[in-house]
């Protein structure tokens, strides 16, 4: 499913880019109308579009990875998931609770290093820090779930 959702994530990104660059062409100066290349707006705001949410996942990661290491590692044992932690996306975080995307490399009877996805959320206790609080499995072959990301991880 990774692959469609990825290919779905694309179009949805171009059709995005489209619609910003409609709109930035009504407001353009009517001087400049010669010298509009619309395909390359297109381009550009669809990439703006796509990479964006990546981004901020990366920000947020970057911000408060150190402090979520432990309560990840916990998600994955009391998951129940037999492999190494891939790695960890934070995609928000206040005081209180975050969202995070964990991918687990686990070994199955078919492939010898599925990605193994989970969306968890964690909660912050004042005095032990980070704690596990929920979490569903997206996308596991062995748990039979096949679903996707926003944005699309594997």
């Amino acid at each position: 499913m990774s692959a469609l959702g990825m290919i779905a994530y694309m179009v949805a990104a171009l059709i995005v880019g489209t619609l910003i660059t409609v709109f930035y062409s009504i407001f353009r100066k009517v001087k400049e109308h010669d010298n509009f290349r619309s395909w390359r707006f297109i381009g550009l705001f669809s990439v703006i579009v796509a990479v964006a949410p990546y981004g901020w996942a990366e920000y947020q990661t970057q911000q408060h990875a150190a402090d979520m290491q432990k309560a990840v590692e916990a998600t994955i044992k009391s998951a129940k998931v037999k492999g190494k932690l891939g790695y960890f996306k934070v995609q928000k975080a206040d005081e209180t609770s975050a969202k995070v995307i964990i991918v687990v490399k686990e070994k199955t009877t078919t492939n010898d290093a599925e990605s193994c996805v989970i969306d968890a959320t964690l909660k912050k206790d004042p005095k032990k820090g980070w704690r596990p609080d929920k979490f569903q499995f997206v996308d596991s072959f062995d748990r039979g779930k096949d679903g996707v990301t926003f944005p699309p991880y594997w």
